[in-house]
C-alpha cells in the first residue's frame, strides 16, 4: 500500500476509535459531563487529534448521529420494502423502528442536543446535520406514502411531499417530548403519535383506505415494526 493510502487508512481507524470512545462515554457519563480530553484518552489519541477532526463536541456528536443513520439504513429499507396493508399501521410501525434505532446508539440527552441544534446554531455544522437527518426521514416517508397511493389507499391528488413534511413535523415534535425527560418508553411515544397520525390521514384516504383506517381505529393498538426486535431503552 502506498504511503498516502496507509495514512488515510490510519486516519479512518483513529476516527472510528474516537467515535467509539465518544459513544461509550456519552452513554456512561453523559454528553455534558464528557470532555474531549477524556474522549481522546479513551481513544488513545491526542486531544489535538480530536479537535483537528471535529473542532467541537457538538460536531463530534453529529458525526455519531450520521454514523447511526448509516448503520440504520438497511433496516429501514427492509421495512419500507415490505409494508403492512394499513397506512396507519405502517406509519406507527416505522416510527417504532426509528425510535428503537435512535435509542440503540445515542442517549436521550444526546438527542436533545441534536434536536436543539437547528434552533441554537442556525446555519452551523450541527444545524446542517440536523436538517440532513430530517430530510432523510422525509424521503423515507415520501416512499412510504407513494406505496399507499399506488395501492389505491391514498387520494391521488395529494402532494406527498407536503404530507411527508407534516408527518415528519408532528412525529419529530412527539420524539422531542419523549426525549425531554428520562421517563417513559417507546410505547408511550407511540401512544402520543396515534391520534396525530390518524387525524392527518382522515380525509386523505380513498374509500378502501378509509375502511382500513376505521378498522385500525377499532383495534386501537400501536403496531410493532415488522421483523424488528425491540431494543431496551437505555436509562
Amino acid at each position: 500500500m502506498a504511503a498516502g493510502g496507509l495514512r488515510r487508512k490510519h486516519k479512518r481507524q483513529r476516527l472510528q476509535q474516537v467515535l467509539d470512545a465518544a459513544e461509550e462515554l456519552f452513554f456512561r457519563d453523559g454528553y455534558e459531563a464528557t470532555r474531549i480530553e477524556t474522549i481522546a484518552d479513551s481513544a488513545s489519541v491526542a486531544p489535538a487529534t480530536v479537535y483537528n477532526y471535529f473542532a467541537t463536541k457538538p460536531n463530534l456528536l453529529m458525526a455519531l448521529a450520521i454514523r447511526h443513520v448509516r448503520t440504520a439504513l438497511p433496516e429501514r429499507r427492509a421495512y419500507l420494502a415490505d409494508l403492512p396493508d394499513d397506512p396507519l399501521a405502517a406509519i406507527l410501525g416505522f416510527e417504532r423502528l426509528l425510535a428503537e434505532q435512535a435509542m440503540r446508539h445515542l442517549s436521550r440527552e444526546c438527542w436533545r442536543v441534536i434536536l436543539s441544534a437547528q434552533q441554537m446554531e442556525p446555519g452551523a455544522r450541527p444545524s446542517r446535520t440536523g436538517a440532513r437527518l430530517n430530510n432523510l426521514i422525509r424521503g423515507h416517508y415520501v416512499r412510504l406514502l407513494t406505496t399507499y397511493r399506488d395501492r389505491g389507499l391514498l387520494r391521488r391528488d395529494i402532494d406527498l411531499g407536503h404530507l411527508a413534511d407534516l408527518i415528519v413535523g408532528i412525529t419529530t415534535w412527539d420524539f422531542s417530548r419523549f426525549v425531554a425527560t428520562e421517563t417513559g418508553d417507546i410505547e408511550d411515544l407511540l401512544r402520543m403519535g396515534v391520534p396525530h397520525v390518524r387525524l392527518i390521514l382522515e380525509g386523505l384516504m380513498t374509500e378502501e383506505g378509509a375502511r382500513l383506517l376505521a378498522a385500525s381505529t377499532a383495534e386501537g393498538d400501536a403496531p410493532r415494526a415488522v421483523g424488528v426486535a425491540p431494543d431496551p431503552v437505555p436509562a
